[in-house]
């Protein structure tokens, strides 16, 4: 079972209106209460937690928040951004308890290598008639947090980064509006055991200097079978890169261990997914996963809306990166004046240590609606983790609108299926290939679609045609699928013998489901 996330995202709120100083300004909070503060402090927090039995979270929202509707919480706001008027890059504000988000988190502040705890107070926040200031908790704590910074609305600061729900962050680059979320930790993610969701207990905000360009956070992390020591070093700008080091300890034998999960939505779009009575033509966080191996082959899986779980599996030895895209920019092919579909940063997970080998896991989950993230991608190490060891990952994720080195040669930008006028059970296949590697050919290059299938599947006609109006090229496909099991397809294009883009890769419903 998969965690809820509001699919609430309008254009970020801008606290440029907003007046009034920090309420927690740091040097309103006591030295006596400092303890010195180092990266190797939470990582000895992390393993010494590890040893200790597991003891669950205790619930400190009300009864009222709790049945708070996402539209309802997120009026409740804090008016009081941390560092406001102190004239540094970045400033905090932080979410109330309420609706899924009951359990609170310890929040800290770093200052001349000493920690200073952040205490809790309700006045910070805003309710807007959504509750009483008397209904807010009077204890307990905040349930996570956002950074801002003059990102999009220079002096002044908006929002691009959030941490809030189990270990669940999200960011956005430059005119970009929220969409797929990064987590710090997967755990059996679709196993018949059930999904373990790990936490975010507490974190530690680094006061940022003056003119500083990144902000560092350090956080650490519980649940029942593991813990670890995190530290994020945040990077605002048209793309916004989020640097990730962990240090994981497990507590007992791991199934499945998830390394740097990613969640989205597809709902549905250009006849993948159901649109059960929807007027949009897409609607959709994500449309595709993109996959980086070592030997230099990029691989292009378009995501689908399926009829029940979907999972595959892709082998790799340790790979240059891995996320999810959101390729089709045009507000006209989505038509959403509040989702602004086409403003979803495309996330991009690119290991900076050695990772060896594993998998990248797709998890595909049928839904009827856009407020639930069905999409989900993570690194599954070969090697399995085992109590009393220790697992050091260091990565970097990338929320961005557009890159094109990403990938730089020619490659699969949109995906069309739908049932074929001709004969029952087939289905029609349109790919576009375009990108650098095909950019400047003549439109009389002779290009060949090289297909390869699965056991049952037949291509029954293929070809492949250039679009002058957008220089690229088109393939065409009638394809009968298995009558039974769904099976992969994979197709790339050559000419005269060179291969000329990456693979696309796509898992193929049978007959049954196809019609």
């Amino acid at each position: 079972m998969f965690i809820f996330i509001s699919k609430n995202k309008n254009p970020l709120f801008s606290y440029a209106v907003l007046g009034l100083g920090a309420i927690f300004a740091l040097s309103g909070v006591s030295t006596a209460f400092a303890d010195p503060f180092s990266f190797a402090n939470v990582q000895k927090s992390a393993q010494n937690l590890s040893r200790r039995a597991w003891k669950p979270r205790p619930i400190s929202a009300g009864r009222y928040l709790r049945r708070l509707s996402p539209q309802a919480y997120g009026r409740i706001l804090d008016v009081h951004p941390l560092w406001k008027g102190q004239d540094l890059p970045f400033e905090v504000v932080f979410y109330p308890l309420g609706h899924t988000f009951v359990h609170p988190v310890q929040m800290n502040v770093i200052q001349h290598g000493q920690s200073f705890p952040l205490p809790y107070s309700a006045r910070l926040f805003a309710t807007h008639g959504v509750v009483s200031q008397s209904q807010l908790p009077r204890k307990g704590g905040y349930a996570g947090f956002s950074l801002l910074y003059p990102l999009d609305t220079p002096p002044y600061h908006n929002e691009f980064v959030s941490f809030l729900g189990a270990s669940y962050f999200r960011a956005v680059g430059k005119g970009a509006v929220y969409g797929t979320s990064a987590r710090g930790l997967g755990i059996d993610t679709a196993l018949p055991s059930g999904e373990i969701f790990p936490y975010f207990q507490e974190f530690w905000l680094q006061r940022p200097k003056l003119g500083a360009r990144h902000m560092i956070i350090y956080a650490l992390l519980n649940s029942p079978v593991i813990t670890g020591a995190y530290r994020f070093t945040v990077i605002p700008g048209k793309s916004t890169r989020i640097r990730v080091r962990a240090v994981l300890y497990p507590r007992k034998k791991i199934k499945q261990l998830e390394i740097a999960p990613l969640s989205s939505m597809y709902w549905h779009g250009r006849g993948r997914g159901i649109r059960a009575g929807d007027w949009h033509p897409q609607q959709h966080d994500s449309s595709d996963l993109i996959m980086a191996a070592r030997d230099g082959q990029w691989i292009t899986r378009p995501l689908n809306n399926p009829l029940h779980i979907q999972v595959t599996r892709y082998l790799l030895n340790n790979p240059i990166g891995f996320g999810f895209f959101q390729q089709d920019r045009r507000f006209s092919n989505y038509e959403g004046l509040i989702t602004q579909y086409q403003k979803r940063p495309s996330v991009w997970i690119h290991p900076l240590n050695h990772w060896g080998k594993g998998q990248v896991e797709l998890v595909e989950l049928p839904t009827n609606n856009r407020n639930t993230d069905n999409m989900v991608t993570f690194w599954v190490p070969a090697k399995p983790l085992r109590p009393g060891e220790s697992l050091r990952v260091h990565y970097q994720i990338r929320f961005f609108r557009n890159d094109k080195q990403l990938p730089s040669g020619g490659h699969p930008v949109a995906t069309f299926l739908g049932n074929d006028p001709h004969m029952k059970g087939a289905k029609t296949l349109v790919v576009d290939f375009a990108g650098d590697g095909l950019g400047h050919l003549p439109a009389q290059t002779p290009m060949h679609a090289h297909f390869t299938v699965g056991a049952g599947v037949h291509i029954l006609h293929s070809s492949v045609q250039f679009n002058p109006l957008k220089h690229q090229w088109q393939v065409n496909a009638q394809i009968l699928p298995a009558r039974h099991q769904p099976r992969n397809i994979s197709l790339f294009l050559a000419s005269q013998g060179k291969t000329l883009s990456d693979t696309w890769l796509y898992l193929l419903a049978p007959q049954k489901e196809a019609a």
